[in-house]
Parts: structure tokens; sequence; C-alpha cells
């Protein structure tokens, strides 16, 4: 009977554990927000300036969008307590990944707050069926537009379907 009561015991202790455990995940998460940084050779935070540096195979992953580059400089403001990234700065083997499409270019700028993401330079963007290819793309993503353009006389905006 002991060993029953001390397996039903530590069977009870174990359930509850494991709910704290999933509620303090839950809570932390979402008291934190979903955007995470990450840089193979370093970030530097810079609170004076309301500033993130980071540099070599950055990755930017938010709610609903991922950036990678080489090099990344996001301004935040501070709302509520929390840093909320309004505007990233990305240079070096720009690669964004956003609902399905793969976007790269040599550098952008992704204004959150206006949802507007700007990729200039050897400009490339990977859609079911269709490949875009330019050099400056005006995304936004509120209105859900895309626009190339040429940067001048001698250049074109080349769209490959169904590749």
């Amino acid at each position: 009977n002991f060993l029953k009561i001390q397996k039903s015991y530590l069977m009870t202790n174990l359930k509850i554990i494991t709910i704290v455990f999933l509620t303090f995940s839950i809570c932390f998460q979402s008291s934190y927000g979903k955007d995470v940084l990450k840089a193979k050779k370093g970030i530097i935070w810079d609170s004076e300036n309301n500033q993130y540096i980071a540099e070599g195979d950055v990755n930017y992953l938010s709610n609903d969008i991922e950036l990678f580059s080489q090099y990344l400089k996001a301004s935040y403001e501070i709302i509520d307590g929390k840093e909320i990234f309004n505007e990233i700065f990305l240079d070096g083997d720009v690669k964004i990944i956003y609902n399905e499409e793969i976007y790269t270019s040599d550098n952008g700028i992704y204004n959150k707050k206006d949802q507007i993401i700007l990729l200039n330079n050897n400009v490339e963007v990977v859609s079911e069926g269709r490949i875009l290819k330019g050099d400056e793309l005006i995304i936004d993503l509120e209105e859900n537009t895309r626009t190339m353009n040429a940067s001048d006389k001698d250049s074109f905006v080349e769209v490959f379907i169904n590749e």
C-alpha cells in the first residue's frame, strides 16, 4: 500500500510540475514577444540610441517574417515597457521569407511600423510558379502589393512564369 500511495503522490506532483512549466512557458513567450535576433559574430545593444547591431550570418525571426543578412541594424522604441522594433536595415546577402515567398537582394530596409520593405540591388522574388528580377522592390505588407522597378534606362524588370 505504501508503494501505491508513493507512486500516486509522485504522479500527482509530476502533473502539477508539468502544468506549472507549461503555464510559465506560455506566459514567458507572450510577455517577451516572438522576436528573436541571432548573429554569428555578435550583437551590440546600444540602449542609449535604442538600437541593436548584429553581424555575421544574422537571423531575425518575428511572428510572420524571417530576415537573413550579414549585417543588421534595428532601431526600436519602448512601448508599455517592451522594446518594439520599428525599422530594420539589412546589408549583405539579404534574404526575406514572408507568406511563402522568398526575397533576396544586396541590401534593404524593413519598416515594421509602416509595414513596408524596400530592397535594392540584385533583387529577386521567388514564389510559386514565378520569379521576378529587378533593381528595386517595394513590398507593401498591409496592401499586399509588390512593385519591382528598374534603376535606369539600360536595366529592365524580368518575370519568369512557371519556373
